[in-house]
């Protein structure tokens, strides 16, 4: 069944057969399939990512047999959508019974101007103003999944998305384990933990991670956060950090979103 459809395949295909150039090897395991081509419309010039899964299953009380994963990342980018969180374009997702199970099919435009913050830490791109300027942002695109009480589950620089001109602009992909972490704080924790770990292998210094946590706390007012294999990071104090946060961030130009 077809939920949505907003953009129309390429002349002469159905988005179930349209072909382009693998972004990585396919994966393959037992019965499964799961792949994404990257195809370019020649009438438009547009771009799409056409990510197909035969036999990639989750279960959950509703499902108890399983459906595609695809069909869960297709119900957390509208989820997004309601909660005024960025992502990419969705275009259109299908699932059907096929001969060797479940297939499905989930078609996002293409991101222009992005690229991974795993890319750019490793290139040394940005200087320590742009590096703390993009966590900020970061910090602040999490604010309203996870007071939704939804956590990203696979949080890894691989997977967020930046763009610095015309403004810093943050879009998060790989929504496929994304769901209700059962709390504010449990979402908080599991997806900042992860992430926090990583930033740490990735070389970001200690004062860049701390201001982006400072400020995630500031923009959530959640304290005493416990994040798996990171010493606790005490909450800022109570005016007057808040206050010299404020005052660092305008000295920075940085803007503040809300919450």
């Amino acid at each position: 069944m077809t939920w949505e459809t907003m953009a129309l395949a390429p002349a002469g295909c159905t988005w179930w057969d349209a072909e382009g150039e693998w972004v990585e090897p396919p994966n393959v395991r037992r019965n499964g399939f799961s792949g994404v081509h990257r195809i370019t419309d020649a009438r438009t010039g547009t771009a799409y990512y056409v990510k197909r899964q035969t036999n990639h299953l989750y279960r959950s009380l509703r499902y108890p047999t399983g459906r595609p994963t695809l069909l869960r990342e297709w119900l957390n980018l509208r989820r997004c959508a309601a909660l005024g969180i960025p992502v990419a374009a969705p275009v259109f997702f299908d699932m059907r019974r096929g001969k060797q199970g479940w297939e499905a099919v989930l078609v996002t435009r293409s991101l222009a101007n992005y690229a991974s913050l795993e890319h750019h830490l490793r290139h040394a791109e940005w200087t320590a103003a742009q590096l703390r300027t993009v966590l900020l942002a970061l910090a602040a695109m999490l604010v309203p999944l996870h007071m939704a009480g939804r956590k990203h589950g696979h949080l890894y620089p691989k997977e967020i998305f930046v763009r610095t001109a015309p403004s810093v602009d943050v879009i998060l992909l790989d929504w496929e384990v994304s769901r209700y972490a059962g709390s504010v704080r449990w979402a908080a924790q599991s997806d900042l933990g992860r992430l926090w770990r990583s930033l740490i292998d990735m070389g970001v210094p200690e004062s860049e991670r701390a201001e982006f946590l400072r400020y995630y706390q500031e923009l959530t007012g959640l304290a005493n956060l416990r994040l798996r294999g990171v010493p606790p990071v005490r909450e800022p104090g109570a005016a007057g950090a808040s206050a010299s946060m404020q005052a660092s961030n305008e000295a920075r130009g940085t803007p503040r979103a809300s919450p």
